[in-house]
C-alpha cells in the first residue's frame, strides 16, 4: 500500500472493484495515517509559531485561527457552522478538487459549477442578502457553470496519464494551500510561513486523492466528512475546556 501512495501516475489505473469490507478497512487505515501525520507535523507548526511570536515579534498565527473560527461560529451559529464544515464543505471540496481528476467532461463541469458557488462570496452585497436569495444566486451560478461547460467543453477520448498526474499534484497543492485562508486576515510579510501550518491539509489532499481512485469518489467524500467531523468534535470539546 505504501508503494501505491507514492506512485501518483498509477492512481488512475487502480482497481475499485473490490469487496465493500476491503474498502471500509482501507478507509479507516487512511484515516489513521492522516491522524498520525497531524501529530508528526505539529512540531513544525509549533516552531513556526514560536519564530513568528518570539523572534519576529508578530501576531500569533494560531491565535488568529482561533479568532477566525470563533467569528465563523458567531456569524452562522453552531448548527449551521457544523453542518457546513462536516457535510457541505466535504461535498463541495471533493467535487472541485477530486471529481474532475477523471477528466470526464461532466465531472469537470460539476467542479466548475461548485467553484463558482464558492467564488460567489466575492459578489458585492451578496453577504447582506437573506438566505433564500443567497441560495438562489448560488444555485443559478452552479447551473450556469455546469451547463455551459458540459455543452461546450470537448470530451477527452483517451485520458493522458501524464496530464492526470500533473492535475493531481496541482489539486493536492491548491487544496492544501487554500486552507491558509483559515488564518485570515493574513500577515503577508510572512506569507511563506503559512504553508507550515497547513501540512496536515496537504497530506490529507494527497491521501484523499488516493482513496478517490482506490475506492471511488464517494468514499473519498465520506472520509473527508469523517475527518472534518472528528476534528470539529475535538475543537468543540477543547474549546469548552478553555
Amino acid at each position: 500500500m505504501i508503494e501505491e501512495f507514492f506512485a501518483l501516475n498509477s492512481y488512475p489505473t487502480l482497481a475499485t472493484d473490490r469487496p465493500f469490507q476491503d474498502k471500509f478497512i482501507l478507509l479507516f487505515k487512511i484515516y489513521g495515517i492522516i491522524f498520525l501525520l497531524n501529530f508528526i507535523s505539529a512540531p513544525l507548526a509549533y516552531l513556526a509559531e514560536h519564530l513568528v511570536t518570539q523572534v519576529l515579534h508578530l501576531k500569533s498565527i494560531q491565535e488568529q485561527y482561533k479568532t477566525s473560527m470563533l467569528r465563523f461560529f458567531e456569524k452562522f451559529g453552531y448548527l449551521k457552522a457544523v453542518l457546513y464544515i462536516c457535510i457541505l464543505a466535504p461535498i463541495i471540496e471533493e467535487s472541485i478538487f477530486r471529481l474532475p481528476l477523471s477528466l470526464k467532461r461532466s465531472h469537470i463541469a460539476v467542479a466548475f459549477g461548485f467553484a463558482l458557488v464558492l467564488l460567489a462570496r466575492i459578489i458585492p452585497g451578496l453577504a447582506q442578502q437573506n438566505l433564500t436569495v443567497n441560495i438562489l444566486i448560488r444555485v443559478a451560478l452552479f447551473a450556469a457553470g455546469y451547463f455551459s461547460l458540459n455543452k461546450f467543453l470537448p470530451e477527452v477520448k483517451a485520458p493522458n496519464n501524464r496530464l492526470q498526474t500533473r492535475l493531481m499534484i496541482i489539486s493536492i497543492v491548491v487544496f492544501g494551500l487554500m486552507h491558509i485562508f483559515n488564518y485570515a486576515p493574513l500577515q503577508w510579510n510572512i506569507i511563506f510561513m503559512y504553508p507550515l501550518f497547513v501540512i496536515p491539509q496537504l497530506c490529507m489532499g494527497w491521501l484523499l486523492t488516493y482513496v478517490r481512485f482506490k475506492n471511488g469518489f464517494f468514499w473519498g467524500m465520506g472520509l473527508h466528512a469523517l475527518i472534518n467531523s472528528v476534528s470539529m468534535l475535538l475543537y468543540i470539546a477543547f474549546k469548552h475546556k478553555m
